[in-house]
């Protein structure tokens, strides 16, 4: 199978590279393209099958299709494209300037909407898999997360809207929806022992997850005999949602 993901060196995203590589083709993207080199090299030596990949910037749509053209044009035909791009604002309302909410929803929701517009065309004669990450703070509420909540938010209503559009495609549009993750982007709350333990105390499960939690079901999802599952948001949060 011939996958992309974008955000693909982040914690989510360079886990999920590396154990689809085993049996996929990868194109690979992020904002440091020193890092898309070094996770291509840390592959290549476990890995028999093709991984390429560049730099974009997913909240630009023109960066987006050209990282889309691009991987087409290694990888020959897209089967698959995950979404890894994400942003972290944890500030209430009142304090949240306009220039910091532009960009939670440029790196969160633009990124998204850009993978499904200019994704369409290279999954609209076969068919395929697209995935999105919306987040479990958009299903319950939880202070000062107001700007994260709404973006993650708008992701499933759109992952939700988008996969009846291009269902007659047989373009299969889902998202999944994590609590709290250890991952670099988390370690300002991860690396205090109180915000950790605070967080904790959220999750039904009582710890909060790891990169690895998010394989199984992303493997699930891109699998054809998956085919009769789309326009869901699966929570996969410890029970950070639902769970108290």
């Amino acid at each position: 199978m011939n996958i992309v993901i974008l955000g693909a060196t982040g914690g989510i995203g360079s886990c999920l590279a590396e154990n689809l590589s085993s049996n996929n083709n990868l194109f690979i993207g992020s904002r440091d393209l020193n890092k898309v080199n070094s996770l291509i090299e840390k592959i290549n030596t476990s890995s028999d099958l093709n991984i390429s990949g560049t730099k974009l910037d997913a909240s630009k749509f023109d960066s987006v299709k050209d990282f889309l053209d691009s991987a087409n044009n290694y990888l020959g035909s897209i089967d698959c494209i995950i979404n890894c791009v994400g942003s972290l604002l944890l500030k209430p309302a009142h304090t949240t300037l306009e220039e910091e909410l532009d960009q939670v929803y440029r790196t969160n929701v633009f990124s998204a909407f850009g993978v499904i517009k200019f994704g369409f065309k290279y999954l609209r004669k076969n068919g395929g898999s697209i995935i999105c990450f919306s987040s479990a703070a958009s299903m319950v509420g939880l202070k000062n997360h107001e700007a994260i909540a709404s973006a993650k938010a708008a992701i499933s209503s759109l992952v939700l809207s988008a996969s009846s559009t291009y269902s007659r495609y047989n373009i299969r549009i889902n998202a999944i929806a994590p609590g709290l993750v250890e991952t670099p982007l988390t370690e300002s709350i991860t690396n205090n022992k109180m915000s950790l333990d605070y967080s904790k105390n959220l999750h039904g499960l009582n710890r909060i997850g790891k990169p690895d939690n998010f394989v199984p079901m992303v493997t699930s999802l891109i699998d054809p005999k998956s085919d009769w599952i789309t326009g869901q948001t699966i929570a996969i949060d410890g029970g950070l949602s639902n769970v108290k």
